[in-house]
Order: C-alpha cells, then structure tokens, then sequence
C-alpha cells in the first residue's frame, strides 16, 4: 500500500475521530483527548530516552488534561484565564521535581519537559477549533481549515521533489522551497472556496490561507527537528512503519491555534 497513501488516510482518521467525538458528547470530546495526551506524552518520552533524557512522569498529562477541561466545558472565554497560572505551575514544579529526584541533565530535563506543556497546549487548540464555533454555525470554516493543512501537504509532497532548492536541509531533507511556495498556494486556493462557497472576503480567506499554511510548515519543521537531533525517524509506532501521533498530527501543533484566533477575527 502506498505510503503517502496511509500517511494522510491516518491523519484524516485521527481528525475524524476528534470531530466524531465532539458530535457525541462533551464527555466523550474530554476523553479523547485524555487518550490523544497520554499517547502523544508516551512517544514524547521514548524521543528523548534515546538521548537519555526523561522527562517527567505524569506531570505534562495533568497539565494537559486540565487545560483540556476548561477549553471544553467552559464555553465562557474569561474562565480560560485560569489555564495560564496552571501553565506557570506545571513550570515551576518541573525544575523543583527535576532538582529533588536529581533528574540529570537539569537544564535538558526540564527544558524538555517545559516544551512538552507548549506542545500539548498548541495541540488542543483542534479540539478549541472545533468545540468554540459550534454556535455559530462555522463548520465550513473548521473543514476548510483541515482541508487546507491535508491538502497544502500532500500536494508539497508530491511537487516538492521536483525542485532541488531545500527548504530546511539539515531538519528535513526531502522538503523544498518549490514545495513550500506548493503547499502554501494550495492554502490559499482551499481557504477562497469559503469566498466562492460562502461569500467570505477574499481577502480574509487568502490571510487564513496564508496563516493556516506558514504555521502548519513551521509545526512539521519543529517535529522533524526534534526527531533529527534525537536521530529518529518517527516519534512512534502506533501506526507501524508510518509513525506516531506526533508524526500525524504535526503540521496541525501550530497551525490550529494560529487558525483558531485568525477565524475568531473574521467571526
């Protein structure tokens, strides 16, 4: 079976079971994102062990499952100031944990594990996405959104190799500029069927294009840079030779909550 084939069809699954979710019950939305942190925060952990570092236990999974409980049960935004002293804390109990369990290389461990709060954060913003415009009828938007980060990859993909110029050659070889100016035209083509479809400006669908493609590229670049440095090829094995969650899910880390304020702005 071809590849790049069961590398969008994984990712398309991942996103079906979150909107799924979300169509059920809020209850089953929190549990699958329960389910996506524990298994992100595992193969974050077997990244780094290959390095030596470990980070901490169930620290990140409480951070993020507490973030997950307020974007999902608390439709007021204004409750939503209570998840950043919640960040602070989950950083202020890293460098205490790592310096009372010794947990060496200080500086490494906690910076990793830090950066694991960001990654989860930026993450649930999918679930955000979708659980904040379900009053206001903008399920065009979320789709087209998703559409545009599948397609804006598969489509730099399949063009990229043709040209020689790399993008990031040292992160990740195989992307090019020629695929970079690919994916992010096919963005922007993607986000104007809202202004053809919808009678959006065409001006607030090519800003969306833009934002949703540049941050979807940088979220891949981030993951492949992790993976690099830690001299891996995919972040897991749930899906076999074809990855992890993190692998799956990379290009929408950033992305999601770049395109989540920039649909608020145009709501």
């Amino acid at each position: 079976m071809n590849s790049k084939f069961c590398r969008y069809s994984f990712g398309f699954l991942l996103l079906l079971l979150i909107l799924s979710a979300f169509y059920f019950s809020d209850i089953a939305l929190f549990l699958a994102a329960i389910f996506f942190i524990i298994i992100a925060m595992n193969e974050y952990r077997n990244m780094f062990k290959q390095k030596e570092i470990y980070i901490h236990k169930v620290l990140p999974e409480t951070i993020g499952i507490c973030v997950a409980y307020f974007f999902i049960f608390f439709d007021n935004i204004s409750m939503h100031i209570f998840i950043t002293p919640i960040i602070l804390s989950g950083v202020i109990l890293t460098f205490i944990t790592t310096i009372i369990k010794n947990k060496k290389p200080y500086l490494l461990t906690s910076f990793a594990t830090i950066t694991s709060f960001l990654l989860i954060f930026c993450g649930l913003y999918i679930i955000k996405l979708t659980y904040f415009f379900k009053d206001i009828n903008a399920w065009h938007m979320i789709l087209t959104y998703f559409m545009a980060v599948l397609l804006g990859d598969f489509v730099a993909s399949k063009i990229g190799p043709k040209f020689k110029k790399k993008l990031a050659p040292e992160i990740s070889p195989n992307k090019t500029i020629g695929g970079a100016i690919a994916n992010l035209i096919t963005s922007c083509f993607v986000c104007l069927s809202l202004s053809v479809l919808m009678n959006y400006p065409i001006l607030y669908c090519l800003i969306l294009g833009v934002i949703t493609s540049i941050f979807a590229q940088i979220g891949d670049l981030t993951i492949s840079s992790f993976k690099r440095d830690l001299g891996i090829k995919h972040s897991g094995t749930m899906f076999l030779e074809y990855g992890g969650i993190l692998d799956r899910m990379d290009a929408f880390i950033f992305s999601a909550p770049a395109a989540y304020y920039c649909l608020c702005l145009f709501s």
